[in-house]
């Protein structure tokens, strides 16, 4: 009997796109009952994406019952391109809050003028046609790629999703030059449903759209799960996270090397919170947590142990480096401005640096820390006092004043 070939694309283009429609709907309510009472808006943005491109799957799917071709084309690559500006979106926001999202709307706009303008006049197997349909999607998602790549954060979940959108964007830009290749060129808008093109385009789909939700909600799960790791005052680590993360940090050290663990108390807070209140009181919290998570930098861990007391483990700093590291914290925290503060109130805080070495229990290097902020504040406040050599040994301490430094 003969092959029929063609049957089983056409079947399976038809449950593809619903299996993707259905993928869209499902992330979009994945998205939103993540981020629903977060303030990030990652999830929001992504939310949006995939319910644009389930309903671009959905004019798809009814193409064959609609009265116009240039309509049911026009709709669904309006849609498509909706879907992955709100995802770059999303991810520029997500990444560089600061940066303005206006050039992502102005490459929208003027890929849809294209696409309203030139499109409907070009043949539909003609490589010009592919190009302005195909690659402003590879535009968009190739931007996404790129703010991941570049942002500060290494996580893994972050370079997963990196890879993800450039998959996405090699997609679309393959899919630009498929007129180069005989035998698979796009089909009539009315015979997408039925043909091979679409059957092998919306099964890369369904593998793509599946890694690009799974991989955003890595990176959303990811931030939540950090999130509660955090001080939401001062955006430090919290107490349990914070000693958790020094102690592997310390079982870590290379042999030989010292680090130093510096202990942080705000002077006379009590009092900021008595004479100006507690939104006062906050708002230096907030600053002084900014200063230390700035001199902690991106090798050393900045905790808030409880009310006006921080810790920072500095692991790549012997006692002379941790020393200028606290001068140049004192110095910030001298030129810091408070709105809820009267012009020429000073804020000033005492440390206590403890060196600490690999082997050496993280405990010890507290009890050390906490005794040479406790000499401190005993010298008068506002300095640093270094415990001795010998973590774990009788306290002998080096107190010191704070000439300005910067980090």
């Amino acid at each position: 009997m003969a092959a029929r070939p063609s049957t089983g694309p056409m079947r399976g283009a038809t449950f593809l796109l619903v299996v993707n429609f259905f993928i869209g709907l499902s992330f979009a309510a994945a998205f939103l009952g993540v981020s629903w009472r977060s303030r990030a808006g990652l999830g929001r943005w992504c939310a949006a994406g995939f319910l644009c491109a389930a309903a671009t799957v959905a004019v798809e799917a009814l193409a064959p019952l609609l009265p116009s071709e240039r309509q049911i084309s026009l709709i669904s690559s309006t849609l498509l391109l909706a879907a992955v500006t709100l995802v770059a979106i999303g991810v520029t926001r997500h990444y560089r809050p600061a940066e303005s999202i206006r050039p992502l709307l102005a490459a929208f706009i003027v890929a849809e003028a294209l696409n309203l303008s030139l499109r409907p006049g070009l043949p539909r197997e003609s490589l010009a046609h592919a190009l302005i349909y195909q690659w402003p999607y590879a535009l968009m998602l190739g931007i996404a790629a790129g703010v991941v790549i570049t942002a500060r954060r290494r996580r893994m979940t972050d370079a997963a999703l990196a890879g993800v959108l450039v998959a996405c964007a090699l997609h679309f830009l393959a899919k630009g030059l498929l007129p180069l290749v005989d035998g698979l060129r796009a089909p009539d808008v009315r015979d997408y449903i039925l043909s091979v093109y679409a059957y092998y385009s919306q099964t890369f789909g369904a593998v793509l759209s599946l890694l690009l939700g799974l991989s955003l909600l890595g990176v959303i799960v990811a931030e939540a799960v950090l999130a509660l790791q955090r001080d939401s005052l001062s955006g430090a680590l919290n107490r349990s996270a914070f000693i958790e993360r020094a102690e592997a940090a310390l079982a870590a050290l290379p042999p030989g090397r010292t680090a130093c663990l510096v202990m942080s108390d705000l002077d006379h807070f009590k009092s900021v919170n008595d004479r100006f209140g507690h939104a006062a009181g906050d708002e230096v919290i907030a600053a002084f947590g900014a200063v230390l998570i700035a001199a902690a930098g991106e090798a050393g861990l900045c905790g808030r142990l409880g009310g006006e007391e921080f810790c920072l483990l500095l692991p790549e700093a012997g006692p002379d480096a941790a020393c200028d590291r606290v001068e140049a914290i004192q110095a910030a925290l001298a030129g810091l401005g408070f709105e809820r503060l009267p012009p020429g109130e000073r804020v000033t805080a005492s440390f206590g640096v403890a060196p600490a070495r690999r082997g050496i229990a993280f405990d010890a290097v507290l009890v050390e820390a906490d005794m040479a902020l406790y000499a401190a504040k005993q010298a008068g406040r506002d300095r640093y006092v270094l415990a001795g050599e010998t973590v774990a040994g009788g306290g002998s301490f080096r107190i010191a004043g704070a000439p300005a430094r910067p980090f």
